[in-house]
């Protein structure tokens, strides 16, 4: 049987932009943007004065509707000056992009992605993770191909508030430790070793830069960190999730935040890449990883991470936990793992967690 793996390219800098015309006038004349409002507020002016007029055509900007739900995708697929344009052009964080990456499989259209904030690899990756119009995690649609190609432009993510880099850095954390244990029991293909191997990116180079990129971006200041840990929230982690086989693209620390998302004060207090990084310490120590947990833990002291339920405004309450426990164990992301993950399991495992974070506490 063949495969065939189709990466996205990508042009990252402070001129990224000025490389629109020459990389996307293969596809077509014609493009909209589709995006964010505050996205589209803080980087439509720059794409637009890039863009040369000669070549391109500028038809109309979109908001994506501020949900990545099947329903927005219907509702901008029949927008008449959606329909007759070549190109779509994507801006925003993850849920405007996975927005146009679904409409664009739906209008059989390509998709370029215009990432204003690096809070997570959506920007580069061929899925969309939609949500219900309450902000509740309902499915995972597979794309087939990425986006065509990624412009990431360095003064406007390096100018984006820091709390995005800062819940990117959580999220990226966990494709490393996914990847690893769902395929860790298998013989794996080129592709997936190749992901397996990449996947280091998502964890060492933060731990390394990681600090002070967020210190950098606080101050606004380019830096040579600030491009690692943007580079490796966008770029690294969504070829992983190409590379590798789509059921080891995923485990505990997904499917934990996507059963977390039942409870409102989740989706409207704390951002995708928060709640994931929380779930990397269960799955490490469900998997009895301490080693890598003891990395790791320190780190998420250092940047403010969650290190416990009480950093997500929540308790260990099973009564509180009960349907959060039931809609992660029936997750896609542990339909495939080296054991079967039961409820009793991941409770147990957040308590260790609980745990450690009171008796790290009593330390200081």
């Amino acid at each position: 049987m063949s495969k065939t793996v189709t990466l996205p390219s990508y042009t990252s800098g402070v001129d990224a932009y000025r490389r629109i015309t020459d990389v996307t006038c293969f596809y077509g004349k014609s493009f909209v943007v589709i995006g964010g409002k505050r996205a589209m507020n803080a980087g439509l002016r720059k794409l637009l004065d890039c863009v040369d007029k000669n070549i391109l055509e500028f038809r109309g900007e979109f908001w994506y509707g501020g949900e990545a739900t099947d329903e927005n995708v219907l509702t901008l697929s029949q927008i008449d000056t959606v329909q007759q344009a070549d190109m779509l052009f994507a801006m925003g964080g993850g849920k405007a992009l996975d927005t146009v990456k679904s409409l664009g499989k739906k209008l059989k259209k390509p998709v370029f992605t215009f990432p204003t904030i690096a809070s997570t690899c959506a920007a580069s990756t061929a899925i969309s993770v939609m949500y219900n119009d309450h902000g509740v995690f309902d499915h995972v649609e597979q794309l087939g191909k990425p986006p065509f190609h990624v412009f990431i432009d360095s003064h406007i993510i390096g100018t984006s508030p820091v709390i995005y880099m800062w819940a990117g850095i959580g999220d990226t954390l966990a494709k490393h430790v996914e990847v690893t244990f769902s395929s860790k029991n298998d013989e794996l293909l080129h592709s997936d070793q190749l992901a397996q191997t990449l996947s280091q990116m998502c964890v060492w180079p933060h731990l390394t830069y990681g600090e002070y990129a967020l210190e950098q971006i606080r101050n606004q200041q380019p830096s040579v960190a600030v491009d690692q840990v943007v580079l490796n929230n966008i770029i690294s982690t969504g070829y992983v999730s190409i590379l590798i086989d789509p059921k080891y693209n995923g485990a505990l620390a997904h499917s934990l935040f996507y059963g977390l998302t039942l409870l409102p004060e989740i989706e409207k207090n704390h951002l995708h890449g928060e709640v994931v990084a929380y779930g990397v310490l269960v799955q490490l120590l469900l998997d009895n990883q301490t080693s890598l947990f003891n990395q790791l833990y320190p780190f998420y002291k250092k940047i403010n991470l969650p290190v416990c339920l009480g950093d997500l405004g929540l308790n260990a309450d099973r009564t509180l936990l009960e349907p959060v426990l039931e809609k992660t164990v029936r997750g896609p992301e542990l339909e495939y793992t080296p054991y079967v993950i039961d409820k009793e399991m991941i409770y147990e495992a957040i308590l260790k967690v609980e745990a450690m974070s009171s008796t790290q506490g009593e330390k200081q």
